[in-house]
């Protein structure tokens, strides 16, 4: 339903008696999620195309409040916009900075180019992150906490954060380290501290997202889990606000893209009891608050800079070069003879999962690259026994819709009854690997950390990290061709 201005989408959901004429305490929560990239005003379809949206707006609302409040994020800030997913979020740091946030969490999308570079992020912010149930090396990674207690108006209120487990524990090759905890039993822990702590309200920051078949859900928070006041969703990329209640806990999801705001007023009567809670989703309309003028400067200054960097030619494509997971391909060759000729080693290996879309036919710019290929791996150099590659390559070759996409060298295999097994690999130069003689191959850090689902490549003699990314060396190899055309394939060849 279009609307146009701001509504009330829960009235007066009175908990136990009525309000009647008691003085209540008002404690007003603010909450945005899944911005995913969209930090600047624009005509918004959702609000009659008026302009809305974006942090600069979004402070001149806050700046028009009074009194005390409580402003929290729930993170998944890169999304399908280039101007999130091309900076890796770097306009988080530069902009929600200056908003005055409570706390935020993060989701597993935000884990998208790993931890170390999430982390950067969040140091920068100036508020604290909740998540309870993320570990590294079994610990809370910092700077993260697992809960924090603020005190308003003589409330005290307890948050922590979950993030869905199944997601995080599926991707270990590219979250090294990362663990998630079951968000069910981790959510009874931290309930239970904070009511030892004598927490008079809880909020749970949820990056769940939609329910999955076999994972926990909000639902399941709020059913099994007494205690429980708030659950602020996110991770959900929903156009529209959502609120629901289930036993005696609201469950509140603001709507993405930073169009608006939500808006929870939480009233409390002498005994610190929740009386009333209200819900309001606030259009971020520029007509209605104005926007800040250093922050629009700011986000313009970005967007400016990412659209040069998406439309930056790199080359041509006289047809378009496609990819596979389950077997060699002609895009999965060619980046990996970009890598092979940079490095000037016995090979290069890429795995067909980092390959995420093929390249488009005519003029191929920095932004289709990037969606091909949009991790920040950065390239190792490894020397290695003939013996323990021929196991590395065997491994890899069995992976299941992640085929070795591979440059330098070829590989005869023959399937068996036990799986495919390698018969010979030939260096482009004609020499045989042998099991007792050493080689020199380059992959990315992701491939060494598992990027196939096995770890046979660290049984290496040697390793060195080049810490050059390796969607910048195949940018710069597809720019120095011009015209780029699709090789032949043939470096995979089944026997008998």
């Amino acid at each position: 339903m279009r609307v146009k201005k701001i509504f009330w989408l829960m009235a007066a959901l009175v908990l136990a008696g009525g309000c009647g004429r008691e003085n209540l305490t008002n404690i007003d929560v603010y909450y945005t999620a899944d911005v995913q990239g969209f930090y600047w005003s624009r005509p918004e379809p959702r609000w009659d195309n008026r302009e809305a949206g974006g942090y600069a707006i979004l402070k001149n609302f806050l700046h028009s409040r009074e009194g005390e409040f409580l402003l929290f994020d729930g993170g998944n800030w890169f999304g399908s916009a280039p101007e999130g997913t091309m900076t890796k979020g770097a306009y988080v740091a530069e902009l929600a900075r200056t908003l005055p946030y409570t706390a935020g969490t993060i989701s597993d999308k935000d884990l998208a180019y790993g931890w170390p570079s999430l982390r950067e992020i969040v140091r920068e912010l100036p508020y604290p992150f909740v998540a309870s149930n993320l570990r590294l090396e079994n610990q809370i990674p910092w700077p993260m906490h697992d809960y924090q207690i603020r005190n308003v108006k003589g409330i005290k209120i307890g948050l922590f954060g979950i993030i869905d487990q199944q997601t995080i524990n599926k991707n270990k090759s590219r979250l090294l380290g990362l663990q998630a905890l079951d968000p069910l039993e981790t959510a009874r822990e931290m309930t239970a501290l904070l009511k030892e702590k004598g927490v008079d309200y809880i909020i749970v920051l949820s990056s769940l997202g939609a329910a999955q078949k076999n994972s926990v859900s909000e639902t399941t928070l709020a059913e099994e889990i007494p205690g429980i006041d708030l659950i602020l969703s996110s991770n959900k990329d929903r156009e529209n606000a959502e609120t629901d209640r289930l036993n005696k806990t609201f469950i509140v999801y603001p709507g993405s893209k930073l169009d608006s705001v939500g808006h929870i007023r939480l009233s409390f009567d002498k005994n610190k009891q929740l009386r009333d809670v209200l819900f309001e989703d606030v259009a971020l309309l520029k007509d209605s608050f104005g926007a800040d003028a250093e922050i629009a400067s700011h986000a313009a200054e970005l967007r400016a800079a990412t659209r040069k960097k998406m439309n930056a030619r790199v080359a041509e494509l006289p047809r378009a070069i496609g990819t596979s997971l389950s077997q060699e391909s002609a895009l999965g060759d060619l980046l990996a003879q970009c890598l092979y000729k940079w490095s000037r080693l016995d090979g290069a290996i890429l795995n067909s999962d980092s390959i995420r879309s093929a390249l488009p036919e005519g003029r191929l710019s920095e932004y289709d690259l990037y969606k091909a290929y949009p991790y920040g791996d950065n390239i190792t150099f490894i020397t290695i026994k003939g013996e323990a590659f021929l196991r590395a390559m065997e491994a890899s070759l069995n992976a299941k819709d992640n085929f070795p996409q591979i440059a330098g060298f070829s590989v005869a295999y023959a399937v068996t009854p036990n799986g495919k097994k390698i018969r010979r690999i030939t260096l482009d130069n004609g020499r045989v690997i042998r099991p007792q003689e050493t080689y020199r191959f380059a992959v990315t850090d992701h491939v060494l950390a598992g990027g196939f689902g096995h770890d046979e490549f660290i049984d290496s003699l040697e390793f060195k990290n080049t810490f050059v990314e390796a969607r910048q060396i195949m940018r710069s190899c597809l720019a120095r061709q011009k015209t780029v055309l699709a090789p032949e394939l043939g470096r995979w060849k089944k026997v008998p």
